[in-house]
This record gives C-alpha cells, sequence and structure tokens, in this order.
C-alpha cells in the first residue's frame, strides 16, 4: 500500500545522501544508499527523485556548465539471471564498474578544451585546470575535429596512500576513501594540484560517427591514448559469467576500486532502436553484487604468507551477523591499505559482504589512539620483506613453507586430487614425504603409510586418486602451475589461440595482448610466470604428467553451452570421463553448488549431502548420470 510519509522521507533522505556523497563526505555506504532508493522505486516507481543523477546544489569553487547530450545513470541488477536474460539474444560488451567520479573531456579542433563532471546529468561543474594535472586523461589524438569523451576519474590503493600524506602535510584533513577522495578535490577552491594522484578510464566517445559497434568505440580510444576499463566482447551466458568472476577476483584483490560491472549491447543500431529513459540508457546494464553492511571493532590484525609470497592482513574482529553469517574475520587487502587507513586494534570499523564475496573492510568509523604496524619479515620463514609501495611479499620463494605449501595445495585443488586435505597435505611435508608437486607423483602405498591415523584402504586410495591426475586437460594443468593474475577461464581462453603446451609456452606478451581482454599487466604475468615455472613443468611431465591439449570442436552450437555443472556421490563411469563429457559438449565442471551452477548431477536422487541441500535450496536443477548423458 502506498505511504506518501515514507515516500517523503525516503525522497528526502536521498537527496541528502546524494549532496553528502558528491562533496566527498559520505554518511552511508553504497549498499545501504541503494536500499533507500530501491524501497522508494518500490512504493512510488516515478517519484521524480529517482530521475535525478548526480549530486545537486552543492557549493563548489567550480563554475557550472552544461552537457550537449546527458550523462545519465545507468539501470542495474543484482541478479545473475537476470543479467543473462537481458543479454540473451546479443553480444555484449562488458568493462569494469569502476569507483570514482563520472566525467566529461570535450575536444576542439583535436584540442583538449573543457572538463567537466556529471553533476545532475544535465548540468556538471568545470574542472578543467584540475584535469590538466591528471597524466593520463588528456592524450595528445590524432584526430582534428570536435569530440567528447566520457568516462570514471578515479584514486588507486597505492596514490590514496601518498595523496594521505600530502594532505596531511598541508595540514588538511586525512580522506576517508580513494573514492571520496575524488570528489572531494574536484570540489576545493585550492590545492587543485592534488588532482595529479587521480587516473582516467574512457569508455565512450561522442561526435565520432565512424563506428558499428562498442567494441570499435574501444579500438578508438586506446588507439588515441586513453585507458580502458578492461573492456571485453562476450558473446555467450557462460563469457559473461567468467567476466563477472573476473570482476569479482579485481574487487578482491586489485588495487583499482570497483563495485561491480558495466555490460553494453554491441551494437550501435541497437542502442538507436532502444534509446533511452529520463534516468538511463536501456541499453546498458550494470551488474552489482547485493551487499550488507554491519560495523564490529578489531581485535587484532593477523599476516598471512599466501602461495604466491604476498604477505596479507586479515582483521579479526567481535563476531557480528551479517548476510545470515556469523563474520569473525575480514580482509584488510594490502599493506597499504592498512597504513592508508591506520588499522589497529580498537579501531571501530564499518564492513560489508556482497552475495559470494570476502567480507571486506569499508570504512573507520572510530580510530583507536596509536598507529598501525606493518611486519618487516615474513610470517612463515622469518625473511625479509619487500613493498611495492602496495603489497609487502616474501621473495624467499624456494624456502618458505607458506609458499611451498600453498603452491602444492593450489595444484591439488586444480586438478581435483581427492581426499587429499590441507590438514594431510601438511603431515606428508612434515614427514618430509613432499617438497614439491612433482613428488607428489613419486609417492608409493607405503609412504601413506607412515602418515598418522592412515591405514591401508586409505594409503591405497590417496594412491590411486594422485595418480588419475596423471592425466588432466591442458587449462587445469596451467591452472595448477598458480600463475598470478591467471585462473581456469584465463587459460581455457588462452587456449583457444595456443592450443598446446609448446605453443603456450613460446606465446610472447605482445600474442597475449592481442587476444581481446588482455591487457599489458595480465599478460606480462601470464608469460613471465611460465617463464619462472619452466622448470616446473618439465618436472612434472618427467614424472609422467601428460596434460591434454583440448580437442576442436567445430563451430556448431553443443548441447551443454553455457551451462555449469557440479558432480556428487558415485557413478558407473569413471568421474573423469563423465566430466570430459561434459566439457566436450560444452559444459564446465564446478567444484561447489552456488547460484552459478545449472545442474548438479548424481545419482543419490534423495541425497542429504551438503551439494544436495544446497541444490534445493537454490532450485538448482537436478539430473541423474543417465539423464545428463541422454540430454549430450
Amino acid at each position: 500500500m502506498y505511504n506518501p510519509e515514507r515516500a517523503a522521507w525516503l525522497s528526502s533522505e536521498i537527496m541528502r545522501h546524494k549532496k553528502l556523497y558528491y562533496a566527498g563526505h559520505p554518511e552511508i555506504a553504497d549498499v545501504d544508499y541503494d536500499k533507500l532508493e530501491d524501497e522508494l522505486r518500490q512504493l512510488a516507481p516515478n517519484h521524480p527523485v529517482l530521475t535525478v543523477v548526480g549530486g545537486v546544489n552543492i557549493e563548489s569553487a567550480n563554475a557550472k556548465v552544461t552537457h550537449d547530450q546527458p550523462m545519465l545513470s545507468l539501470d542495474k541488477t543484482y541478479e545473475v539471471n537476470d543479467l543473462l536474460k537481458w543479454a540473451s539474444g546479443h553480444d555484449v560488451l562488458g568493462t569494469l564498474k569502476v569507483d570514482g567520479t563520472s566525467m566529461s573531456l570535450v575536444y576542439r579542433e583535436g584540442q583538449f578544451h573543457l572538463a567537466k563532471t556529471r553533476g545532475d546529468g544535465r548540468q556538471g561543474e568545470d574542472v578543467t585546470a584540475k584535469l590538466k594535472w591528471v597524466t593520463d586523461a588528456i592524450p595528445s589524438v590524432s584526430i582534428s575535429k570536435n569530440f567528447e569523451v566520457r568516462g570514471e576519474l578515479y584514486c588507486s590503493e597505492s596514490n590514496f596512500i601518498r595523496l594521505a600524506e600530502e594532505m596531511q602535510s598541508l595540514g588538511l584533513e586525512r580522506p576517508t576513501s580513494p573514492r571520496n577522495i575524488v570528489a572531494g578535490i574536484l570540489g576545493r577552491k585550492v590545492h587543485g594540484e592534488l588532482a595529479r594522484y587521480f587516473n582516467f578510464f574512457a569508455f565512450d566517445v561522442i561526435g565520432v560517427d565512424s563506428f558499428k559497434t562498442e567494441i570499435d568505440k574501444m579500438g578508438w580510444l586506446e588507439k588515441q591514448g586513453f585507458r580502458l576499463p578492461e573492456p571485453r566482447l562476450l558473446k555467450k551466458p557462460k563469457d559473461v559469467e567468467a567476466y563477472l568472476e573476473h570482476v569479482r577476483q579485481k574487487m578482491e584483490e586489485d588495487e583499482i576500486g570497483c563495485d561491480g560491472a558495466v555490460f553494453s549491447y554491441n551494437d550501435l543500431v541497437t542502442h538507436e532502436e532502444l534509446g533511452s529513459t529520463a534516468h538511463h540508457p536501456r541499453y546498458k546494464l550494470s551488474f552489482k553484487w547485493q551487499g550488507e553492511t554491519a560495523r564490529s571493532k578489531i581485535t587484532r590484525i593477523d599476516w598471512a604468507t599466501s602461495r604466491l609470497g604476498i604477505v596479507t592482513p586479515v582483521a579479526v574482529i567481535e563476531p557480528v551477523e551479517l548476510s545470515g553469517a556469523t563474520i569473525t574475520n575480514i580482509t584488510l587487502h594490502n599493506a597499504a591499505h592498512v597504513r592508508g587507513y591506520n588499522l589497529k586494534s580498537g579501531d571501530f570499523i564499518e564492513l560489508v559482504r556482497s552475495g559470494e564475496v570476502i567480507p571486506k573492510f569499508l570504512s573507520v568509523v572510530t580510530s583507536a589512539a596509536g598507529h598501525c604496524k606493518i611486519p618487516q619479515k615474513c610470517p612463515s620463514c622469518q625473511s625479509e620483506l619487500v613493498s611495492d609501495d602496495v603489497r609487502i611479499k616474501c621473495s624467499n620463494q624456494s624456502l618458505c613453507p607458506a609458499q611451498r605449501s600453498g603452491g602444492i595445495l593450489n595444484w591439488i585443488k586444480a586438478v581435483n586430487i581427492e581426499d587429499l586435505s590441507e590438514k594431510r597435505l601438511q603431515q606428508m611435508i612434515d614427514a618430509g614425504l613432499v617438497s614439491s608437486i612433482p613428488d607428489l607423483y613419486k609417492l608409493t602405498m607405503d609412504d601413506f603409510l607412515k602418515l598418522p591415523a592412515t591405514k591401508e584402504k586409505m594409503a591405497k586410495k590417496l594412491y590411486e586418486n594422485i595418480q588419475s591426475t596423471t592425466t588432466v586437460p591442458l587449462a587445469m594443468f596451467l591452472c595448477g602451475l598458480g600463475i598470478e593474475g591467471s585462473g581456469q577461464t584465463t587459460w581455457e581462453k588462452l587456449l583457444e589461440v595456443f592450443p598446446s603446451l609448446k605453443k603456450i609456452r613460446s606465446a610472447t606478451v605482445a600474442d597475449v595482448i592481442a587476444i581481446d581482454g588482455f591487457a599489458e599487466k595480465s599478460a606480462k604475468q601470464i608469460v613471465e610466470g611460465l617463464s619462472r615455472q619452466s622448470n616446473l613443468i618439465d618436472q612434472l611431465l618427467a614424472v609422467g604428467v601428460s596434460p591434454e591439449a583440448p580437442q576442436s570442436t567445430g563451430d556448431g552450437p553443443r548441447p551443454l553451452d553455457g551451462m555449469t555443472f557440479v558432480i556428487t556421490g558415485a557413478l558407473s563411469r569413471p568421474r573423469k570421463d563423465i566430466e570430459d563429457a561434459i566439457k566436450k559438449s560444452g559444459g564446465r565442471i564446478g567444484s561447489s553448488v552456488s547460484k552459478t551452477t545449472s545442474v548438479l548431477v548424481t545419482n543419490e536422487t534423495d541425497s542429504t549431502s551438503s551439494k544436495m541441500v544446497k541444490a534445493k535450496d537454490l532450485g538448482v536443477t537436478v539430473w541423474s548420470e543417465a539423464e545428463l548423458l541422454k540430454r549430450i
């Protein structure tokens, strides 16, 4: 039932928080603001507040300037199924949804003329003088005509740390977050030079008419020297899901703040046909993971060394309920994050959990006395740590126990060696049975009998499970190497171009960059990672591990294209045979049931296993082995 008093209060709160946000002083998290808008949309779908884009009536040092073509907001969804339904039948372009301030750069006769903020979508603010400090925002273009480039101005984690230190040295208030400081600096009357800590991603161009697709636009922008928010052309549902996984990983690990992804129909004729509402274009959709926030106190900060040698901080907090789970630990991202926010025991903080993304820190509500403490030595091997301004890293790769065990465990998970848990692996390392991945394939049944509480039946099972992975798909083999910045979908995409181990080992950085979706940074990580792991690859081949190159399936559609399968329970055929049959028919294999799972395959349809319970809770389809083979 319509409640006019509630609608009036919501509209007032939305406008108040808009002003605070665009002034650089937000009081609530994005997820909580979104809830206010969603509630008002339910009560009054046509309320005028819902069409307001950007900040309004904010006191600023900048002159107002009109947009010749409105800078609209974006429609959004939190549901993968809704996104896939919207994308169905279209090639779409995915880009990062970067957390910053939307900008318009106007060129006259090929020369930079004006920079303006989005403002309310119809009128922004002239910030030309400040944008001239942003070194990558205004490249020298090769076209002598009038046009406009739109994009996002943002502050990376590493630049935020440097900016915070300089602002304190100038006697200014310490900034609260990389996102808010962008709007804050743009609105200042003085210290415009601090904008040199910002970067710019371009995502659109207006006034150049030679394009037929969005990907053509991106190519043109890149050719002119603009940096891009990792655009990727996506043709199938599985491509969209893979890109979402890529974005999720960026949200958890990268220093560029992003809060989701933006998708656009690739065909520009479709853009013209669909047009826009007063609020958003109909041919674009943003995706965000629905989140909930809470507040708690940090009791201590633990530091742990990963398999890649990166020493990462985790805050142990007073238990708090969030998204149906009791949260006691949250990621603090990296050393720069801890330094930038001066995080320490006793701080009262705000945290967020979005979908299945790991709970993470949002902001400091109340800061305790004292200063943060950054470790100088590796928690695992006590070696000296090196810093790249953002992360601290143990360089003792060959002898660091955490890196060694983490690398082996990554292989075990990648190639799916069953029953070999982290605890059992540690027992094997402690007993001197294993010190590297190839050692796994040198073990005998008698070796397993040396482990605590391991009898002949389990020893035989462990031996056979390891030996069953001597032949694995090449993408799985490469994923098991643990190369930074890569995952199963990364290798599958690369193998479409380099379909053998020999070819992918000989690929250059330039070769990888030439593939759609691979930036220079990820290309370097892949090529240099393969080079560093060259000895490991040779050793694995020497002990009998044989990676299988993908088989060509032709260009026609396959019966399981775009579907993700999870298998549980006993089958009439070896599990590997079933998995291979699924992959050859276009399907993907998942390790656990989630919202992205299409089908759970099991012959035990009355099972009460955790996978079956979760499948029923999520409404995931269940097939027997016979039904699967019939579909194939």
